[in-house]
């Protein structure tokens, strides 16, 4: 991701993203919530990207499906990454409950 980022000139992100597996050295759920929120958030990145590559490919008549392929399964495997926190050695070593993201039941008096 951080060299996508650094080929578009989002040079914070590229060091923000460059960043972002340190946070896990730190365990507890919040380093393991933000690891997964960053995850998702790349893989709308790259559908993103996906899309606006794939318009100028096809405006310029040239073939955008090996394009769609690659970057399809890389925002896949983005998305599939954030699964992995909900195995047991992740849920045991960063203190996860099996609630996701910050959602919590409410408790009744």
């Amino acid at each position: 991701m951080a060299a996508h980022l650094g080929k578009v000139n989002m040079f914070v992100l590229q060091y923000i993203s460059l960043l972002i597996p340190f946070i896990l050295f730190w365990k507890n759920k919040i380093s393991a919530r933000a690891v997964q929120i960053f995850l998702i958030l790349y893989g709308f990145e790259w559908i993103r990207t996906l899309i606006y590559y794939a318009r100028i490919r096809e405006e310029k008549g040239e073939d955008w499906l090996r394009l769609a392929i690659i970057l399809g399964v890389v925002a896949l495997l983005n998305f599939a990454t954030a699964l992995v926190f909900r195995t047991k050695t992740m849920k045991e070593r960063y203190e996860l409950k099996e609630v996701l993201l910050f959602l919590q039941p409410r408790e009744e008096n």
